[in-house]
């Protein structure tokens, strides 16, 4: 394969298929991408788009078809092969080894810094400095992955991408951890990279998608459905093509909430990974029958506050009450057995056991109940009886209960976790990040049951960065900022300008 250096002027893949046992992911699919252009890739999730990607950049292997990058045929049979003719990707489930530093992940690939089996550091800690500097891309070198957010994660994805000097972008949904000025930010940082590269621009943010992209390719279960130009369709076009009908998010109109408290915090302290205060005398109050949203840029204390609530990391001082009961620093067996539900940020790691079939997943936190058990075995009619009901009430598209969950497509994860949370019937529900990375049609499945939640007089704590999300579906919203509230409002008194200036940590104008 050849390794020199030059401009990709055009990239095909044509009559790509790949099929998996059960389910055919690639069903003849072409696609062309010419120099300085931006073709956007849609569809729900699970039709296909980071299966293709994954087979442009080395990781599968098509069943039928070609890649053409400048009219001649490549085959690459490794990421390195994709590296080597200029195609940088940036996955939306991360690449980084999290007990490594930001440092030592971008050096894993910097070939250059690696002379007579010696590795510079100082070279790519310099290169990371430049590429952050350049694009305002701040990362912390010497940081360890596992201590950062998953938006601070998917900065350093994106650093990393362009220190190993990619010449052909490939984005997987790359906004779907940042702020709405971040992504302004990075919606002209991507226009302006047009002039030396072209981009595939995987979302579901259809605005995104309308703001950027020349192109639009657009799959259903597998197969091209759509291709053409953006500019002559609205968001809500690209949607109904995306699901076969019009998708209207639902909103909460719902007079003010009178409820009791259901979660009270006060003065609360936690400290981060890293040491230091992530949550500093934090006060919060949540009644049954309302949700409050959180908003925040990422890693001010959300993961942190939500960890705390749930057992899963140590409180230094102040008190959470739950429902009139203490249950600071109880363990997170016996926050699930107050009847706290929980749906985690990182659904892969935190929300379900990947090598798990779907049903066992279903019955993590209910495993010892006799509703699912005869004697000391599990009852497997029950479990598959139950599963098979979730799986139909949740749309939750997998061949079978018996799929191992890490197969399923980030939407398809993200149902197994809601249903199963929701089941169970909670007192309370935590919802950290609830539609990231999910497409229209998932969302709005979702947003329904948050709403029909709150309806039912369950309170819930929506942690979230996506302010139209927060705005639709809160009460009231309460703005975090380095660990602490900010102010908390009315949803008729929230807008987005007025949350972007308490999320950037001022208090009045």
């Amino acid at each position: 394969m050849k390794t020199t250096e030059v401009k990709i002027t055009s990239l095909r893949m044509e009559h790509i298929t790949k099929r998996f046992p059960g389910v055919l992911a690639s069903d003849d699919i072409s696609i062309t991408v010419g120099q300085g252009e931006v073709l956007a890739l849609v569809g729900e999730n699970g039709a296909g788009k980071t299966t293709l990607m994954n087979i442009l950049m080395g990781l599968y292997q098509p069943d039928e078809g070609k890649i053409f990058i400048n009219d001649e045929e490549v085959k690459f049979h490794s990421p390195n092969d994709a590296f080597a003719a200029g195609l940088g990707m940036v996955h939306q489930q991360y690449m980084l080894v999290p007990n490594l530093t930001v440092l030592e992940n971008i050096a894993l690939g910097y070939k250059k810094a690696w002379k007579l089996f010696r590795l510079n550091l100082q070279m790519v800690r310099e290169r990371i400095v430049e590429i952050s500097q350049r694009y305002g891309l701040v990362v912390d070198p010497d940081a360890y992955i596992w201590q950062l957010s998953i938006g601070e994660q998917q900065r350093v994805e994106l650093v990393k991408t362009l220190c190993l000097g990619a010449r052909f972008l490939i984005l997987d949904e790359p906004t779907s951890a940042l702020t709405p000025q971040e992504i302004d930010e990075l919606i002209e940082l991507l226009r302006k990279m047009t002039k030396e590269l072209s981009i595939i621009f995987i979302s579901h943010k259809l605005q995104e998608v309308t703001n950027l992209s020349n192109k639009v390719t657009i799959l259903r279960q597998g197969a091209v459905v759509f291709n053409g130009t953006t500019k002559e369709h609205t968001p809500s076009d690209i949607a109904a093509l995306m699901t076969g009908h019009e998708v209207e998010m639902p909103r909460n109109e719902e007079s003010a909430c009178q409820g009791k408290d259901a979660l009270v915090i006060k003065e609360l302290e936690v400290r981060s990974d890293r040491g230091f205060l992530a949550l500093n005398k934090l006060n919060l109050t949540v009644r049954c029958g309302e949700i409050v949203g959180l908003a925040g840029v990422s890693g001010n204390g959300q993961r942190e506050l939500a960890e705390a609530i749930n057992g899963l990391r140590k409180v230094e001082k102040g008190t959470i009450s739950f429902f009139g009961k203490d249950i600071t620093n109880n363990s997170s067996f016996q926050v699930i057995k107050s009847g706290m539900g929980y749906i985690p940020e990182e659904r892969n790691t935190e929300g379900i056991v990947p090598p798990f079939m779907m049903k066992e997943n279903f019955i993590l936190k209910d495993c010892s109940s006799p509703a699912f058990n005869k004697g000391p075995f599990l009852d497997s009619k029950a479990i598959d009886a139950y599963a098979t009901e979730l799986r139909q009430k949740f749309d939750i598209r997998s061949p079978n209960i018996n799929v191992a969950t890490g197969s399923l497509s980030g939407g398809n994860i993200q149902k197994v976790i809601l249903a199963r949370e929701i089941k169970r019937n909670p007192r309370f529900l935590i919802a950290v990040y609830p539609i990231r990375g999910l497409d229209l049609g998932a969302a709005q499945f979702i947003h329904q049951q948050l709403l029909a939640k709150r309806k039912e007089g369950i309170g819930i704590l929506l942690i979230s960065e996506e302010l139209d999300e927060i705005m639709s579906l809160s009460d009231r919203i309460a703005v975090i900022f380095k660990g602490q509230i900010q102010q908390v409002l009315p949803r008729q008194e929230a807008n987005r300008r007025k949350l972007g200036i308490l999320m950037a940590g001022v208090r009045n104008e």
